[in-house]
């Protein structure tokens, strides 16, 4: 979507990235349930912003390359990482195409911070396609993606012990329930919605989706051995999913190509 890479290409955007240089905790997970094998792995790094997961898995493995579709977020890993770990390639390359990259090139593809979110639903599945074809049979997918069950209860008030931050959080709730009404009336049945969530300043327009839903497009994209882990602790969850999952705002796949 146009309105989301001006949003990421925007220097403030870049700087907010640049802030960022932790995992997340399913990401630390992820990377302890691959670590026996991920010196043998080249990877492709997707959506790396400003490099914040480059730092934690290059150095572990085989080769690593990074891509991400705004110029601006690819010339800021450039400059950061320059001469550092076993020669990273960075590249300004769209998951909607992964044009540079032949047939079965890597054993690990991550798309992290929810960056498979902002494309429209055929686009989406177009990347889960891409995703597979550039993976060798065998390979593993791991991606993070929003939660629609989350917004089954959206909160307008949040306990803060900042009185003017939390009356703040009141008014932009109102704002979003307002401006995505329509969509947020189908969060009960909907497979998956698209609204404007408030991120970088209104700036995105973001998916949702169902667990179960999500599966389905995993399946039909020729993946399998699905596992799933909270973004709030990292635990894995294996029953009850629309249990297990209706307060977390984000989801972590780990997925391998069939």
């Amino acid at each position: 979507m146009d309105k989301n890479l001006s949003t990421y290409s925007s220097k403030k955007v870049v700087s907010y990235y640049e802030e960022y240089n932790n995992l997340q905790k399913p990401e630390k997970k992820i990377l302890s349930v691959l670590s026996s094998r991920l010196e043998n792995m080249e990877m492709l790094d997707i959506g790396i912003g400003a490099g914040r997961t480059t730092a934690f898995f290059c150095p572990l493995v085989k080769r690593y390359t990074g891509i991400d579709y705004a110029q601006e977020m690819v010339d800021s890993c450039v400059k950061r990482f320059k001469g550092q770990f076993n020669d990273p390639v960075f590249l300004c390359e769209d998951a909607r195409t992964l044009s540079a990259f032949k047939d079965e090139s890597f054993d690990f593809v991550l798309f992290s911070f929810n960056g498979i979110d902002y494309v429209s639903p055929e686009e989406r599945m177009e990347i889960l396609k891409q995703v597979k074809r550039v993976l060798r049979k065998g390979g593993f997918f791991s991606f993070s993606t929003h939660n629609i069950s989350s917004l089954s209860d959206m909160p307008f008030f949040e306990f803060r012990l900042n009185i003017p931050a939390a009356i703040k959080r009141i008014f932009e709730v109102r704002k979003i329930k307002a401006i995505n009404k329509e969509q947020l009336a189908k969060v009960p049945t909907a497979d998956y919605i698209i609204i404007n969530d408030g991120a970088h300043n209104y700036g995105l327009n973001t998916y949702y989706v169902r667990t179960e839903f999500q599966l389905k497009q995993l399946a039909q994209a020729g993946f399998s051995s699905t596992r799933i882990f909270t973004v709030s602790s990292g635990e894995e969850i294996t029953d009850n999913l629309s249990v297990n999952t209706e307060k977390e705002k984000w989801l972590y796949y780990l997925c391998e190509k069939a």
